[in-house]
């Protein structure tokens, strides 16, 4: 049986690929065909893989938790950035779309908060504090 870990690692893992090589396919190329010039172009492209990459640290680092010296305060770090993300494409999606439903990001992003609370190993939860 996989670990909670593991398991909550591995849809982070998705996610990033997901983000990685779906938003190449479809947001970047259509980026690329825009009549930008060159350097904003080149920027929201690094921008756009520079989430990627940050996507699949977050993913790696819950897949580390176990092994973590404090697992709560790195659970806790983790959470803090799935939730910023997800209250960004909240904000964006209510004030630029007027709705709720046009880029549904901040939903995963917010389950990923959640299955890594659900995931947090808590055996050495009074050795932290349980704040």
């Amino acid at each position: 049986m996989l670990a909670r870990t593991t398991i909550v690692g591995l849809v982070g893992v998705a996610t990033a690929l997901i983000h990685g090589l779906a938003g190449q396919l479809t947001s970047i190329q259509a980026l690329n065909q825009a009549n930008l010039a060159a350097s904003p172009r080149l920027e929201l492209v690094a921008t756009w893989h520079m989430l990627t990459i940050q996507l699949g640290w977050l993913a790696y680092q819950v897949w580390r938790l176990e092994r973590h010296a404090r697992p709560i305060e790195q659970a806790r770090a983790i959470i803090g950035h799935y939730l910023a993300y997800s209250a960004l494409w909240l904000l964006l999606n209510l004030v630029v779309a007027g709705q709720l439903w046009l880029a549904p990001q901040w939903l995963l992003l917010a389950a990923l908060a959640g299955l890594t609370w659900w995931a947090t190993p808590r055996s050495n939860l009074i050795m932290q504090g349980a704040d």
